[in-house]
């Protein structure tokens, strides 16, 4: 696996102390309650790492999605027609 960014969703908004334990990633919280999670991650064992951290900490997983980086800024849109 090569290093991908990830945005991680969780439950809840998570404090500074949690947040310095899950070091590497950038945090904001939305209306929703939710926190999103984006940072990178290297390989699986690190990511294995993170969902155990979750775990542990008793924090719930909502979602996890790859973050595409667009290159042109834009999505080529084709007619179907």
């Amino acid at each position: 696996m090569s290093p991908e960014r990830f945005e991680i969703v969780v439950r809840g908004k998570l404090g500074p102390e949690v947040l310095t334990a899950i070091d590497g990633f950038d945090a904001s919280y939305c209306t929703d309650g939710h926190t999103h999670l984006v940072g990178l991650v290297p390989d699986q064992a690190r990511i294995h790492s993170l969902f155990q951290r979750l775990l542990d900490l008793n924090i719930e997983l909502v979602s996890v999605d790859p973050v595409r980086e667009d290159v042109g800024g834009h999505d080529e849109v084709h007619p179907t027609s």
